[in-house]
């Protein structure tokens, strides 16, 4: 296995340990929810807000493993039993697509117009804490960055796999 499946595999690993551990939080925290709501007629202010937070990482790095699985959308569909010609294609456009999309997405929560650091997404998000559970906003907006960086890097993995890898085939 080369390096870059390597990194790929690996981070495919803990990115669906997280997002099974944050889907696992959000049945506890609504859980709790719900008990204090109904049982002690006392919610907690700080619940939903958890919630929400964890539903948007666990999202988010669940479809990092989506992808790494070959389960995005496509726009040129192969088979095994397709031509390298068609194979190719389908490898350039999920470049293409995946370029288009991420890197203005990477790009802007860096940096801001003029590619001052300062007026970018996460820088911010730094100046701002969330009204129930005071945490900072860059953190709860890293995973959007983390997202585009670990999908680059299966896409990477993809399209430099071997053609057996393509989608349609089995892994």
């Amino acid at each position: 296995m080369r390096r870059i499946e390597q990194v790929s595999a690996g981070l495919d690993r803990v990115c669906l340990a997280l997002a099974k551990a944050g889907l696992i939080g959000i049945a506890v925290v609504i859980l709790l929810q719900v008990g204090a709501r109904y049982g002690m007629r006392s919610p907690y202010a700080w619940t939903e807000e958890m919630a929400r937070y964890l539903m948007v990482w666990s999202g988010l790095l669940g479809a990092t493993c989506a992808f790494r699985r070959g389960l995005d959308p496509v726009i040129v569909a192969v088979t095994p039993a397709s031509g390298r010609g068609r194979k190719m294609l389908a490898r350039a456009m999920l470049v293409l697509a995946v370029a288009i999309f991420l890197l203005p997405v990477l790009h802007y929560s860096v940096f801001g117009p003029g590619w001052n650091i300062e007026r970018g997404f996460l820088w911010r998000g730094m100046g701002r804490t969330s009204p129930g559970l005071g945490l900072n906003m860059a953190l709860v907006g890293a995973v959007i960055p983390i997202t585009c960086l670990v999908i680059l890097i299966h896409c990477a993995a993809r399209v430099t796999g071997p053609v057996a890898h393509a989608r349609g085939a089995a892994e």
